[in-house]
């Protein structure tokens, strides 16, 4: 082979391996801890024998290059408290994805304030590929297997339920509703059939046109879309609060477009729970890493009065301490026919319990205003 030919056939390496570089980047930027791993793997077997075969400097100055912005598209470290602004923050444990990647995240706590959180969580720009699944029952609707007919159950029965409790405090004829986190639009429906003039926000792609398709909803993606002028009567937030990476700056956009005297309506997760107890590190409303933020009575508290709100009223979801804990005893690993019994033991416990202490309460709703 002349001179002329391995100088082509070396560039024409260089080609190639700088195109599955690009491949394995995609797979970096967009895919699981598993997919990076095989990234890993391409680069430590491939790059040491095309350098040294290719001369390729164009090559090493791509390695930097995609080394750099995958160091930029890392996963978010949180080193400050978003409620008190500590930096006094103490990992406590490392808690598994279950539902999707396997992989593992650490739950930190602040010091000072005590509140809660999953810390090294994926960017928004990669964590929707932890929501992109089918069993994902919120953005997807399925109700194949018992535990998603379950929910489908809870959630038709919760509807109607949700809806007069909103009622309770509104004095507006046809008030307008803005569903955060709306999801296939089952909500909102309700809502509207019961007399609200409704709007959703969902981020998901596939529930937004579910939500269409299903209810003729127009559902926009996010918040940016309206100014502090647009005003609701009521805003809710079923569950959604703690998935939202930028939690402050929602709260304080949320605030400006909540009408003067206009109640905000959130439920969430309480890792005070009973069931939290039981389940530790295993607790599926834990929810790594689709659940950025773990609240308590105290902290939600904490961070409504933060954006010059406060809490005027709790509810507890007693539903939701029997799904929970099925979830959980799956995560747990126990069998099909001890799965049911454990986990209605475990949700009627907590239930009872936050008859007489709401803080026992698997999920709790707080009525906020301004």
């Amino acid at each position: 082979m002349d001179l002329d030919t391995t100088q082509s056939s070396n560039l024409d390496d260089v080609a190639h391996f700088n195109l599955e570089v690009q491949r394995y980047y995609f797979l970096v930027f967009y895919g699981t801890e598993m997919k990076r791993s095989l990234f890993k793997a391409f680069l430590f077997t491939n790059i040491s024998s095309y350098i040294c075969n290719c001369g390729g400097w164009e090559t090493i100055d791509f390695i930097h290059q995609i080394t750099a912005n995958t160091r930029t598209m890392s996963n978010v470290v949180i080193s400050e408290c978003p409620i008190c602004g500590s930096n006094k923050i103490e990992k406590r444990f490392d808690c598994e994805d279950y539902f999707s990647s396997s992989e593992m995240f650490p739950i930190s706590d602040c010091l000072q304030c005590g509140f809660r959180l999953t810390n090294h969580f994926p960017p928004e720009e990669r964590i929707g590929n932890y929501y992109d699944t089918a069993n994902y029952i919120s953005h997807s609707d399925s109700d194949k297997g018992v535990t998603n007919k379950l929910y489908q159950l809870f959630r038709r029965i919760m509807l109607r339920r949700k809806v007069r409790l909103v009622k309770r405090f509104i004095n507006h004829i046809e008030p307008e509703l803005l569903d955060i986190g709306c999801g296939t639009g089952h909500f909102l429906q309700t809502a509207r059939a019961a007399g609200f003039s409704v709007t959703g926000i969902e981020k998901s792609s596939m529930a937004r046109e579910k939500a269409h398709s299903l209810f003729n909803l127009d559902v926009l993606e996010d918040l940016d879309h309206f100014i502090p002028e647009h005003s609701f009567e009521v805003i809710t937030l079923w569950h959604v609060l703690e998935h939202l990476e930028k939690l402050n700056e929602s709260i304080a956009k949320i605030s400006s477009i909540l009408a003067q005297e206009g109640t905000l309506v959130v439920a969430l997760p309480n890792h005070h729970s009973y069931d939290a107890e039981v389940y530790g590190k295993q607790w599926a409303a834990y929810d790594v890493p689709r659940h950025l933020w773990h609240f308590t009575s105290e902290t939600v508290e904490q961070l409504m009065l933060k954006h010059g709100m406060r809490v005027v009223k709790r509810y507890r979801m007693p539903l939701d301490a029997f799904y929970i804990s099925l979830v959980s005893e799956s995560y747990k690993g126990s069998s099909p026919w001890s799965r049911f019994p454990k986990a209605f033991l475990v949700g009627m416990t907590g239930y009872l319990l936050s008859l007489f202490d709401l803080k026992q309460s698997s999920s709790i709703i707080y009525i906020i205003k301004k």
